[in-house]
């Protein structure tokens, strides 16, 4: 595609009609993100008819932008956070009850309009013949690193750790600010509905996160189908973190598990494998609007069908069952919704009003509780699924305060 930037990979894919005469539709992908489709033959011009998605901007977040460092307010938090009188052990989300954010309240999420477009490309992709729908997904899987403008190249590493059987000698994992692991770690597993590989804004929400709060932070490149359907993400997961911590490169209560959409539901099914294990668990959890029951079958999929501008029930049940493979939706490995929750440790949740995973959330807030587990579950007003990674207004920057806290408080970071 002409001027895409070096690092992203265009692609075209010819879709053919159905019936004779119809018009063929390309569909156009650079970096992993949908940028426009067009009947076949048309002009690139605004006037040819392209429907075009523009590409994010590579500038620095508005909170990079603005000045270095916290906020006034969020480090007048965590001062009072290291002077707190101490009262016994406490969990990073009893730390958050007891001192919060200078916001009381979630402000209500102003990103609908914003992200109409998501919801276009979910409903397209969703639709394509099995063999373009394949295609697009495995070009969207690369592993990718943060762009130069967000990350100096110099803090970004990528390495194989693990191995899974004699075919997977180790799985790609990028890092920011690699020496930093031993002392803290956010290790992070990204959305895209068990299908495609992270987008832009997982690295700049990762970028933040790692930056504000002082943890090194890594992106596992899981494998996905339609190459390899389940178990083989969990898989590495495991191996990974089996790794890290036989080689000591994360200490024991010194890193989170962080995982969006997808992501959160395939970080509870690997906190779940961990506990079984008995490997010890991270020192918390951070899970943003989670997809945890691939069956979809929970009431408000179908009552925030209209409201959710984002995803799409359809497509959502396709990518389930490429993800699931020869495995049944409601093994809790794969649904993790069915799974049993205790001596987990502390969850910071969050999910979006309109969505139709509000459900997921919501039922896992309550297993969550009724099995002992601390958990802080907002629910977003007006937000759509994934605002807290996807989108970057005050809404989006409010969750993240939370979640610097969190990160800050498990692992011991206080200032």
């Amino acid at each position: 595609m002409p001027g895409a930037r070096r690092g992203t990979h265009p692609i075209e894919i010819v879709v053919s009609g159905a019936r004779k005469g119809t018009c063929p539709i390309e569909i156009v992908l650079a970096g992993g993100i949908l940028v426009g489709f067009r009947p076949k033959g048309r002009s690139r011009s605004r006037s040819g008819g392209l429907t075009r998605r523009r590409a994010a901007p590579t500038r620095p977040p508005r909170a990079i932008r603005r000045r270095p460092g916290r906020p006034q307010a969020e480090r007048g938090r965590m001062r009072a956070m290291s002077h707190a009188p101490s009262t016994g052990p406490r969990t990073a989300v009893d730390s958050l009850a007891l001192h919060g954010t200078a916001e009381a309240t979630p402000p209500p999420s102003d990103t609908s309009g914003s992200r109409r477009r998501d919801g276009l490309a979910m409903r397209v992709l969703g639709s394509l013949p099995d063999a373009a729908f394949h295609a697009l997904m495995t070009r969207t899987q690369r592993p990718t690193k943060p762009s130069r403008r967000l990350v100096p190249r110099a803090l970004v590493t990528r390495e194989r750790i693990g191995g899974v059987g004699e075919t997977v000698p180790g799985v790609p994992v990028t890092w920011i600010d690699r020496p930093r692991s031993r002392t803290a770690a956010v290790i992070h597993l990204h959305g895209g509905a068990h299908v495609a590989g992270e987008q832009p804004e997982h690295w700049r929400w990762l970028e933040e996160l790692r930056r504000r709060s002082g943890a090194a932070a890594a992106m596992i490149h899981y494998r996905m189908p339609p190459t390899s359907p389940f178990p083989a993400a969990l898989d590495d997961v495991l191996a990974v973190i089996r790794d890290l911590r036989e080689r000591a490169d994360v200490r024991d209560g010194g890193w989170v598990l962080s995982g969006d959409s997808s992501g959160g539901g395939l970080a509870l099914a690997v906190l779940a494998a961990l506990r079984d294990e008995g490997i010890p668990l991270p020192a918390g959890v951070i899970l943003l609007s989670p997809w945890t029951d691939l069956t979809l079958a929970d009431p408000l999929v179908a009552a925030r069908e209209d409201r959710d501008r984002v995803l799409s029930a359809p497509a959502l049940a396709r990518c389930a069952h490429e993800y699931a493979g020869g495995y049944a939706l409601t093994d809790p490995r794969v649904s993790p919704r069915f799974a049993s929750f205790e001596a987990l440790p502390p969850v910071l949740l969050f999910a979006g009003s309109e969505e139709i995973l509000l459900g997921d959330a919501r039922a896992l807030a309550e297993a969550l509780r009724a099995a002992g587990v601390p958990v802080a579950f907002t629910e977003q007003p007006g937000g759509q699924h994934d605002d807290a990674v996807m989108s970057d207004g005050p809404a989006a920057q409010w969750a993240l305060r939370r979640q610097i806290a969190f990160v800050r408080e498990a692992c011991g970071l206080r200032a």
